[in-house]
């Protein structure tokens, strides 16, 4: 495992609405927009290939807030109530890996800044590895399934 950092922001906009999370798909600025309860947001997406964990940077802070203003403007009079950074646990290929290391134990590591998109279908492939100890929908999407349980 390497870590990725990622830096978010967390922002109160009473003047935006959306009601679930939203994602800009931009070449040089990926963006992900998180509604919370109360008008906050959690903006982010940054990945930068660092172990750093020392605070958030002028430019990432910059491409965060300007490419969520351009989603909607309403997050120019938003307030910055925290600015966060952290690292994501990824493996060399960029994609998640589900290991039977045991009889009853289980690891699941590395989903990058997959996590929320892929983590029902990873279930799916765990729940099933679970049971057979082996994945017939791990091999179809192309997730390593390791078994050394034997």
């Amino acid at each position: 495992l390497r870590g990725v950092r990622g830096e978010v922001a967390r922002v109160h906009a009473p003047g935006v609405s959306l009601s679930r999370p939203t994602r800009l798909l931009h070449p040089r600025y990926p963006l992900y927009i998180a509604p919370k309860p109360g008008g906050m947001f959690v903006i982010g997406a940054t990945e930068i290939e660092s172990d750093d964990l020392s605070p958030a940077s002028v430019r990432s802070t910059l491409e965060l807030l300007s490419a969520a203003y351009t989603v909607h403007p309403g997050f120019g009079e938003a307030r910055i109530m925290e600015m966060g950074v952290q690292l994501r646990p990824t493996l060399p290929d960029n994609l998640p890996k589900i290991h039977l290391s045991a009889p009853r134990r289980m690891q699941i590591n590395g989903l990058y800044r997959h996590g929320f998109l892929i983590a029902p279908a990873l279930l799916d492939a765990a729940l099933q590895a679970m049971d057979n100890g082996h994945s017939a929908l791990a091999g179809q999407w192309g997730l390593s399934l390791q078994n050394t349980a034997l």
